[in-house]
């Protein structure tokens, strides 16, 4: 049984940043990668290492009358996800979504040259079968990604998108 098409795309990325002598947000924008394709783009900058413990909060929340929590919102170990990766877990499946656009791939702790551990993610494109795994409904999303560091809060990133579903017969054509 066909669902329809399901089409997505970002609409706006926001970056903050809670201490500036922690790191600083280089790079947090969208860019127009094609007809219709935009990716996201952030680079963090990090100024103190070694980071020995990291978490990741992320949730998701639908447009309604302003944004409110939708299906998921869970903190994530990410030293241990990096030391042993769990597939029954949804944190894997949104690690893996962005795993080819993003470089963090490595273990805690995070000790050496800062330059090559800034968190950087390039061209990040939303690519519709993300979402055939969990059917969602039409509308506008934004996703909130928490970075805790050592025990603080470091960062919030914003992620904007919309979801459309065409639930109308497909045509085939050519």
């Amino acid at each position: 049984m066909a669902f329809g098409d399901i089409s997505t795309r970002h609409t706006n990325i926001k970056c903050e940043i809670f201490d500036p002598l922690y790191a600083e947000t280089r790079v947090c924008r969208l860019n127009v990668l094609g007809r219709g394709i935009i990716g996201a783009n952030v680079h963090i900058q990090i100024h103190k290492l070694p980071i020995r413990k990291v978490k990741i909060n992320y949730s998701v929340w639908k447009k309604l009358s302003g944004y409110h929590p939708f299906l998921f919102n869970v903190t994530v170990d990410l030293c241990h996800h990096m030391k042993h990766p769990n597939p029954l877990t949804v944190f894997y499946y949104f690690y893996g979504a962005l795993l080819p656009f993003i470089n963090v791939n490595h273990t805690c702790p995070i000790n050496v040259s800062v330059s090559q551990h800034d968190l950087i993610l390039k061209n990040f494109v939303l690519d519709n079968q993300m979402f055939s795994k969990v059917p969602i409904p039409k509308g506008s999303y934004m996703f909130m990604i928490k970075i805790i560091a050592d025990g603080e809060w470091r960062s919030t990133i914003y992620d904007y998108l919309d979801v459309n579903v065409d639930d109308g017969p497909r045509t085939m054509s050519g």
